[in-house]
Parts: C-alpha cells; structure tokens; sequence
C-alpha cells in the first residue's frame, strides 16, 4: 500500500462524509457479500432454485437499509436518492414476512461483525427501523441542494451469477458529484483480461473532488485515511496495440455490436481485440479504469429513449474525473446529474484524457454510418 501523505489535505471538505461513506458501503459490501457467496454454494450443491432472486432482493432492501440509516444520523438534512421503498415489505403477507425475517436475519448478523462502526454508523434494532430507513430513499435530486445516490447493488445479475457486482455511493451537491464511494467485494485486484484476473479478492475504491481516486482493500478494518490509501491514476496510452476496453457482460445494457465496430475504427486489431476487451457487470468498470488497468469504457444505447439511472454512474463519474479520465454521453458532453433521477442523455463514454477525444469522434463516425444505412 502506497503512502502519499504528502499530497492529501490533512482535513479536506470532506472528511466526515467520506468516513461515514466508507463504513457503511463496507458494511453494506460485508452483507452483500455473504449473500453473493451463499449463492455460489447453491449453485455448486445444484441447490439453487432457477430464478429464485431472493438473495438479491434481501440484499438491496438491507444494504439500502444500513447506508441510508448511516446517512440520516450523520446528516439529516440531506436528502437520499435511492432505488427501493419499503411498501412491499410492509404487506402483510407470507412472502413479506419471510424477506423481512431475512432482512432483519443478515442485518443483525453483519452490525455484529462490523459492532465497531456502531459508533459512527449506529444500527438497525427493529423492522419499524429497518422500513423507515429503506424509505428515506425518495428524494427527486435536482440541480439544487446536496442529496446522496445509493446503488445498494449495482449489477443485479452479476450478483446472481456470484461475479462482479458494486455497492455504490455518491455525494451530489446543485447538480455536480462532489464524492463517491464504491465497494466491489467480487473484484480481484489485478484484471488484465477475462481470463487472467489475479490477486487479492475485494477492493474499495474512492474518489473527493479535488483531492484525487484511491483503492485499498475490503478487507481492512474500518476507515483508513486516504494518506494511507493506495492512490490511482488512469493510464496515458493512444496505441491500440495496448488500449484495453470494458464493457457490460449484459447484451441488453448496451449496443455490443456497435461497439465492436467502434473499436475496429479506433484500430483494434481483429486478432487481438477478445484480449484486450473486459466484460465486467456494474461500476466495477470505472474502478478498473481508474486504476489504469483498462482505456476505455463503451456504453452505447441500445434504443434512442432509454435513459440512465443516476446511481449507475455518479460514483463511477468522480472517480474517473480525479484519477484524470474524462466521462461524457454519446457525444462526449459530461453527464448532467442536476436533471433528477434520470440523466437526461444517451449512453456513457469514458476514457483516458488522451485517447477520449478519438473515442467520441469513432463514437459519432459509426452512429452516423449507422443513420445512413
């Protein structure tokens, strides 16, 4: 772990918020990921029940749980964009009585495992709790106030393959991304390509505005100041000889076939491009980009009205930003996040500083080849 005391603030804007941040996606990544692992066994004992989303379904509503209850005791002013409400939950049915036993089961299991962060996180004792803190995640965002954008998993099918999924987490103050957090307890520390993803397993990786991206293990206990944190850097290269791409694993998010012909326009070589394409789910992408262990980062839209969740991307936005990447839509314009709970644009492109102007122009050359067909 590298130690760049030297160039961090010792209290920077936001030091509170990144601490609190911090405990409760590596809270909420311990939780996911017993659920992500209990899987993998099902499906190795031939257990498993095809389509059962349960695990998945348990995991949102308690990891959304425990981030948002961290949230509200630390700022309570702030608002939550967040993904689920606890209506379901609050049925009086069979199946709401068995989720919530499951809920409050795991919820109880990891605050005592992780009973050191009680202090700055608190916890949830009862069901009532458990509800209100799940539906505190209301909030509309806008390009006035400061508000948090909660994934609480990011790469649902992923997550039921047992492969890469995200908790994700990010500080939205009139419309910009100030703060982002993600938690990848599926990630292995060294990706180079889909069959060659080495080293240890689980990494957090966090970027503040101003102050720069940086990774340090699940594993760690607690908060560790950023001075002792490993800080990344997005890479310099142009040759696509060396240029690595990552992708979504899902055909349904984005336009692979368009990609593919993105990628033979920037120069990829046909022999070589399956090596130097990653197929990850969720915002893991940015984590590896912004590490430099990938260039590009392809999301093209797979019809001209979907439009994309703001908590798929704010806290992979941040992290590209401080780690010297550029993000923007199909046209390279940077996402708004000051247009509500949508981003009011088409697809996602990020890249290193360099070769991103190339990206956008391959971008538009192909989508325009496509109109005229």
């Amino acid at each position: 772990m590298s130690t760049t005391a030297n160039t961090i603030p010792l209290n920077h804007p936001y030091q509170k918020e990144l601490e609190i941040a911090t405990l409760a996606v590596k809270r909420a990544s311990v939780l996911t990921k017993k659920l992500s692992d209990s899987i993998a066994i099902t499906q190795k004992t031939g257990t498993q029940i095809k389509d059962d989303k349960s695990p998945v379904t348990v995991g949102d509503y308690a990891a959304q749980a425990i981030i948002n209850h961290a949230i509200k005791i630390n700022f309570p002013e702030d608002e939550i964009v967040g993904e689920e409400d606890a209506d379901t939950l609050r049925e009086d049915t069979e199946e709401s009585k068995k989720l919530n036993w499951k809920i409050s089961e795991i919820i109880n299991e990891v605050q005592v495992e992780t009973e050191s962060y009680n202090k700055k996180i608190g916890n949830l004792d009862d069901l009532n709790e458990i509800f209100d803190s799940i539906d505190l995640g209301t909030s509309q965002g806008g390009s006035k106030g400061r508000y948090w954008a909660l994934d609480p998993i990011d790469g649902t099918k992923g997550f039921l393959r047992g492969d890469q999924f995200a908790v994700c987490l990010a500080l939205i103050e009139d419309g910009k991304v100030v703060l982002g957090v993600i938690g990848c307890p599926n990630l292995p520390e060294i990706i180079l390509s889909n069959e060659d993803m080495t080293g240890e397993v689980g990494g957090l990786y966090s970027a503040v505005k101003g102050v720069g991206s940086y990774y340090v293990s699940l594993a760690t206990d607690g908060f560790i100041p950023l001075a002792e944190q490993e800080k990344i850097h997005m890479t310099k290269t142009t040759s696509p000889h060396e240029l690595k791409v990552v992708e979504g694993v899902e055909k349904g998010h984005s336009s692979h076939s368009t990609q593919s012909k993105i990628k033979r326009i920037l120069g990829f070589n046909s022999n070589t491009v399956g090596r130097q394409t990653v197929n990850l789910d969720s915002q893991v992408k940015y984590c590896v980009l912004a590490k430099g262990q990938a260039d590009i980062y392809l999301r093209l839209p797979v019809s001209s009205t979907y439009r994309e969740k703001i908590w798929d991307h704010a806290a992979g936005n941040i992290l590209i930003y401080e780690s010297g990447g550029k993000v923007g839509d199909i046209n390279g314009t940077p996402l708004d996040f000051g247009k509500g709970r949508y981003l009011q644009s088409q697809g996602v492109l990020a890249g290193n500083a360099e070769i991103f102007p190339a990206v956008v122009k391959a971008v538009s050359d192909v989508l325009n080849e496509t109109q005229d067909e």
